[in-house]
């Protein structure tokens, strides 16, 4: 590390025409700085040579609730509660913080270790899914990306209006990591759009239609255009499989919600 920590300093040095060994002039100190960082290992790096991470810019909505939250594989170290839908205005209608809400999560709570977490559940009565989308500097990472991970609680909350807490949700979270619910009433782990990522864990993310004007089981949610929800953004929710339309409700916790969903900032693309 000492010496790591001298060549840095020498190759820092150099751009200011402090002498190292050789007492090198340095003709372009644009090109020189350039040169420096590339030939320091990244890891052996100055704070200062490395980009903080970027902002996530979140807007989502839920049929009929959710909360939002990040922290890491283990639990949520922020949570922002929310509260169940009433109205369908609440969930669809523009302007933004009427129906779809909108979050910016700190790049610094965002690093590549990170997940960033929707909490959500139902009323058992028309329909269910989770609507949104998550950018940096780039593209946006949308509901229905193959990124994202679901696991089914299995607890009924279709009569609650504010939901779980953070301390439930970080209890469910670590069965969820242990693979240890009940496979008849919980998806027994976490699954993706393929299936099973936790061992013998129960379904899968269910994707369902666009957020666009072509009808289907919902109406457009606010759109881009007015700070809302992409087009290309799909509607989202878990099924244990077998399911015709899993954004159509049963009238019973045919879904197993309340149902939690991850994403990992890794995944969220960067310029």
């Amino acid at each position: 590390m000492r010496l790591v920590s001298l060549a840095v300093s020498c190759l820092v040095g150099s751009l200011v025409g402090a002498a190292c060994g050789g007492g090198a002039s340095v003709p372009d100190a644009a090109s020189a700085a350039d040169a420096t960082v590339d030939a320091i290992p990244a890891d052996a790096r100055p704070d200062a040579f490395i980009p903080p991470p970027v902002d996530v810019d979140v807007v989502i909505t839920a049929d009929n609730a959710y909360s939002f939250g990040y922290g890491d594989s283990d639990g949520i170290a922020t949570y922002i509660p929310g509260t169940r839908a009433i109205t369908a205005g609440e969930i669809f209608n523009c302007p933004v913080g009427v129906g779809p809400e909108h979050y910016v999560v700190p790049g610094a709570d965002a690093p590549a270790g990170a997940y960033l977490y929707i909490v959500s559940w139902d009323d058992l009565s028309v329909t269910q899914g989770v609507l949104g989308q998550f950018k940096r500097d780039a593209a946006p990472l949308y509901t229905g990306d193959a990124a994202w991970e679901a696991c089914a609680t299995g607890i009924d909350l279709s009569a609650s209006a504010t939901g779980p807490s953070q301390a439930d949700v970080n209890a469910q979270i670590a069965i969820c990591n242990a693979g240890s619910g009940a496979a008849t009433t919980t998806s027994k782990g976490w699954v993706n759009l393929a299936g099973a990522i936790t061992a013998s864990a129960v379904g899968n993310v269910a994707i369902g239609e666009a957020n666009d004007t072509a009808g289907g089981t919902f109406p457009q949610v606010c759109p881009a255009a007015s700070g809302g929800v992409d087009e290309a953004s799909h509607w989202m929710w878990y099924t244990p499989g077998n399911i015709a339309n899993p954004f159509q409700s049963t009238g019973s916790n045919t879904f197993r919600a309340y149902l939690i969903f991850r994403l990992p900032a890794a995944d969220i693309p960067v310029n």
